[in-house]
């Protein structure tokens, strides 16, 4: 089956329409650099190896030209009263409750489904012309509703360019609620869409009441770190959003989340985790010395973001929260591009269990503050145990075919 393209006709009659309606905003004056860490670094001494990826040759998964109505099935369970929260102060509710045996019929397990993910857009929400290349790949996503059974959008950060920005927020909410009632969709804060006291108006668009399939968040009424239970096929997952490098206390409290639901294989989605190299942010590897060959760009830990309340890397990550729950299977983030405009790493606990963690950021790609359009589709199908991934654009209508962009992987639950 393919993954249907929108013709160059039908975009420029998308991007007319949104001119129409859409709101127009400006370049944001984001700093990209800030100042070190409070303290050295955490002991970061690995616990279980990194292997090399497992991957299957397959040929890509297509649809024809049709493109049905969407559905209006949503696929997850709905947000509860007695879910976890933490204050503002960060004191948490480390007892989070498990609800059902995870399991969810309604999808046949030979049945492929599919997970969208959706890069960074900051620089499609500059402007009203950007922003329509954003509807675009909403509206694809509507229009492949049922095709591909499309059964969650996962957004990595940096959804604006300006946290401040009310066009930029006005033009990213346009585009994103075109997915209302249709299919969920979960976003986490990256480093433009809050300040450096993690402050912005993230929350004035995509606040947690606005989001009712989000199952709870950490600090109420902020949506910056989350969760949900979704029913992706005939498996229900725990879909966990932390933001940009995420402070201690959304640690403990990501790692309560994790333990409360052990039966469901878990999706982590963090803005900054993997470098464009395909190996984990790691503060320990150059700490934040510019001038060594090693020095990773835009580290977490490089911005001021609260850093007296901690700031955790990639590699902080798999260490404090991904080796010691072994449900975490999948871990999505940007922030970042890489040449290809993706990268990937699996590693393997000391149990056995893999986790596959994916980089993609295209809005560098061929050197343009731009993006292209482009986003991820995985497809998992439970007969075969494997997720294909491939990566689209509505805008350029084509697929990005390199090795970085296309791919199988092996699913060990």
């Amino acid at each position: 089956m393919v993954l249907v393209a929108r013709r160059r006709c039908v975009a420029l009659a998308t991007i007319l329409a949104f001119a129409a309606v859409a709101g127009c905003g400006g370049l944001g004056d984001h700093v990209n650099e800030a100042s070190p860490i409070d303290g050295g670094p955490a002991d970061l001494t690995p616990l279980g190896p990194d292997s090399a990826q497992a991957f299957l040759d397959s040929a890509p998964i297509r649809l024809d030209a049709s493109t049905p109505q969407p559905d209006a099935g949503s696929g997850l369970e709905a947000g509860s009263s007695d879910a976890v929260n933490a204050d503002a102060g960060g004191t948490t509710d480390t007892t989070p409750p498990s609800t059902d045996s995870g399991l969810a019929p309604e999808t046949p397990a030979t049945q492929s489904v599919s997970l969208v993910v959706l890069p960074d857009t900051q620089y499609y929400n500059t402007d009203y012309q950007h922003a329509a290349v954003f509807a675009m790949q909403t509206n694809w996503i509507l229009a492949q509703k049922s095709p591909l059974h499309i059964q969650a959008v996962l957004h990595v950060g940096d959804i604006v360019d300006n946290c401040n920005s009310v066009d930029q927020w006005t033009n990213a909410n346009s585009a994103m609620r075109l997915l209302d009632g249709v299919v969920p969709y979960f976003v986490v804060s990256g480093n433009h869409d809050t300040d450096g006291n993690r402050k912005g108006l993230i929350n004035d668009y995509f606040g947690p009441a606005s989001l009712p399939w989000v199952t709870s968040t950490m600090t109420a009424g902020q949506i910056e770190n989350n969760y949900a239970l979704v029913d992706i096929g005939p498996q229900q997952w725990l879909v966990l959003g932390l933001e940009f490098g995420p402070r201690d206390a959304v640690m403990t409290w990501a790692d309560a989340v994790l333990k409360a639901y052990p039966d469901r294989p878990a999706i982590i989605v963090t803005h900054a985790y993997l470098y464009s190299d395909g190996n984990r942010y790691d503060i320990a590897i150059s700490g934040l010395d510019r001038t060594k060959p090693v020095y990773q760009n835009f580290i977490p830990q490089s911005y001021v973001y609260t850093s007296s309340q901690g700031i955790n890397d990639g590699e902080q990550i798999w260490q404090k929260l991904i080796l010691t729950n072994p449900n975490v299977r999948l871990v999505f983030s940007g922030h970042v591009t890489a040449t290809t405009g993706g990268a990937r790493l699996t590693s393997t606990r000391p149990d056995g269990s893999r986790v596959h963690q994916m980089l993609s950021d295209y809005q560098w790609y061929k050197g343009e503050n731009f993006g292209f359009g482009y986003m991820r589709v995985l497809q998992f199908d439970y007969s075969k145990k494997t997720i294909q991934v491939e990566t689209y654009s509505p805008y350029t209508d084509d697929y990005l075919t390199d090795d970085a962009n296309q791919f199988t992987l092996d699913w060990n639950l």
